[in-house]
């Protein structure tokens, strides 16, 4: 999978994701991809870190024990 493509992807499930909350709240999302194209995501948390945190945890339980998964996005929402 391409850069582009993934990170297209990325934003798409993302944006998705933030579309679907109810909340009315501010909330923070991330997405987090790897090396390989396996990526996570997370949204509706109250703090910044807990959602890094998650995207990162989908993103490693996705990916090979020898690829790396990084943050590229983090957005608070309301």
């Amino acid at each position: 999978m391409t850069t582009t493509l993934r990170t297209g992807l990325a934003a798409l499930v993302l944006a998705t994701a933030f579309t679907a909350s109810t909340t009315s709240a501010l909330a923070w999302g991330c997405i987090a991809v790897s090396e390989e194209g396996s990526y996570g995501y997370s949204y509706s948390y109250d703090d910044e870190g807990d959602a890094r945190e998650k995207a990162l945890t989908e993103c490693a339980n996705r990916t090979t024990e020898e690829s790396v998964c990084e943050i590229t996005e983090c957005d608070e929402n309301d």
